[in-house]
C-alpha cells in the first residue's frame, strides 16, 4: 500500500509539472507570435516613413529563452522561477498594451524578470534590489517597458565573475518624480558605451524617452573607475 501511494504521488507531480511547462510553452508561442507581429509591423513603418520610437516595444525572446534554459538548470528554484516568468509573460501579452500602466505593476513585472535572471547568476553574487515607493505613489502612471533597458543591460554587462562584483538596482519615488538608479561592476579597464553611443536597444530606449516624455525626464550614465550607474528620473502624473 506504502509503495503504491509513493507511486501515485510520483505520477501526480510529474503530470503537474508537465502542465506547469505546456502552459509556460504556449505562453511564450503567443509571445512569439506577437514579437512576430510587431517585427512586420515595424518593417511596414519602415517602409511607410512612420515613426518607429513610438511603436511597441518589443522584448527581445533570446532573454526570455536563456531564462528558460536557467530555470531548467536549477530544478529547485523552478516553480518560484516559472511564477515569475509567468506573470513577466502576462505582464507582456496583457498588461502592456494600454499607453500607460501603474507605476506598481511596472515595477512589479521588473522585480519579476531581476528575479529570473537572478538564477543566471551565482548565489553568492551581490544582487542589490529596493523599492522605495509609498502605497499611494504606486498608482501614478507610466508608459509601459520604462524601467527595462537600464536592468538588461546591467546583467548582460556586470562583471559576475569578480569576488566584488554586484548589481544594485532601486526604485523610489519623490513628489510624484519616479527614480530609478541601477549600478553594476563592469569588467577593469572596460570603457562602457552610454546611450548616446550604444547599440540599438539603447537609442531606442533613449527616442523613446524624447518622444514621450520630452522635457519630463532626466537620464543619466556614468562610469567611475570599473563601476557603471545609470539614473533615470520621470515626472509621472495620476490616473485622472
Amino acid at each position: 500500500m506504502g509503495d503504491r501511494f509513493y507511486w501515485i504521488i510520483i505520477v501526480v507531480l510529474c503530470v503537474g509539472a508537465g502542465c506547469i511547462f505546456w502552459l509556460m510553452y504556449r505562453k511564450i508561442q503567443q509571445l512569439i507570435k506577437k514579437n512576430g507581429e510587431l517585427s512586420e509591423q515595424k518593417e511596414n513603418d519602415l517602409r511607410n516613413g512612420f515613426d518607429l520610437e513610438l511603436t511597441p516595444y518589443k522584448l527581445d525572446p533570446h532573454l526570455l529563452k536563456n531564462a528558460l534554459n536557467a530555470i531548467q538548470s536549477h530544478a529547485y528554484h523552478s516553480y518560484h522561477a516559472l511564477d515569475k516568468l509567468s506573470n513577466v509573460l502576462d505582464y507582456i501579452l496583457y498588461e502592456s498594451d494600454d499607453k500607460f500602466v501603474k507605476l506598481k505593476d511596472e515595477v512589479s513585472f521588473a522585480q519579476n524578470l531581476i528575479e529570473i535572471n537572478r538564477l543566471k547568476v551565482s548565489p553568492l553574487f551581490d544582487l542589490h534590489m529596493r523599492i522605495k515607493i509609498a502605497p499611494e505613489a504606486g498608482n501614478l502612471m507610466i508608459v509601459p517597458f520604462m524601467t527595462i533597458n537600464p536592468i538588461e543591460n546591467a546583467f548582460k554587462h556586470a562583471d559576475v565573475q569578480s569576488e566584488n562584483s554586484f548589481i544594485s538596482v532601486v526604485f523610489e519615488v519623490v513628489d510624484n518624480t519616479f527614480f530609478l538608479s541601477v549600478s553594476n561592476k563592469i569588467q577593469p579597464n572596460t570603457i562602457y558605451k552610454n546611450v548616446r553611443h550604444g547599440g540599438i536597444g539603447d537609442k531606442t530606449f533613449k527616442n523613446r524617452l524624447d518622444k514621450l516624455y520630452g522635457g519630463n525626464y532626466k537620464l543619466t550614465t556614468e562610469q567611475k573607475d570599473d563601476v557603471y550607474h545609470v539614473k533615470l528620473e520621470i515626472k509621472l502624473h495620476t490616473n485622472d
